[in-house]
């Protein structure tokens, strides 16, 4: 019963040095132990909403300030310019009209220009997409589900503009 033991925990640390050095020859770097980035990150200014925005735009905005920087921002080195629109397409309608399912797309356009010059350094665009339910006989239930998907839209297209936005700063 001992040898069994042994031989298992032999095996045990043989796969675990064989993992650790195909880390090693990949040459395996850890995202969060990049120090710079979190700087340049907060180096970053959103532009403002307009003055009369969708809640959509106010939550996008203030998620993707939170996301980038906690804190105040020192030095601005860039400029982020965005722009949202905002589609709602039928999926699916029945027969009765009393649900019907909707799917909202979030399309965020935005740019990063150099503080300093105003010269454009990157552009991208992203889609956020969610769905919700009309349902006739409740509303509750429908505004719920309608805004839900609102702010969850917005949410996850800050998160995904800052995914670009990590990608184009490690270029740099």
């Amino acid at each position: 019963m001992l040898f069994k033991i042994k031989i298992f925990s032999n095996l045990v640390n043989g796969i675990l040095i064989v993992f650790l050095l195909t880390l090693v020859a990949c040459e395996f770097k850890p995202v969060y132990k990049k120090a710079n980035i979190l700087p340049e990150l907060c180096s970053i200014k959103i532009q403002n909403e307009k003055n009369s925005a969708p809640l959509y735009e106010i939550k996008f905005k203030n998620e993707l300030q939170y996301i980038l920087c906690d804190h105040k921002i020192i030095e601005t080195k860039y400029i982020l310019n965005w722009e949202i629109s905002k589609n709602n397409r039928e999926l699916i309608k029945s027969e009765s009209t009393s649900l019907r399912r909707y799917e909202e797309t979030l399309l965020v356009k935005f740019t990063i220009l150099d503080a300093n010059n105003q010269k454009m350094l990157f552009s991208d665009n992203i889609k956020s997409k969610g769905a919700y339910n009309i349902l006739e006989d409740d509303i509750v239930s429908t505004i719920t589900s309608k805004t839900s998907v609102n702010s969850d839209n917005a949410e996850n297209a800050a998160r995904l503009v800052l995914d670009k936005i990590y990608l184009f700063i490690l270029k740099q």
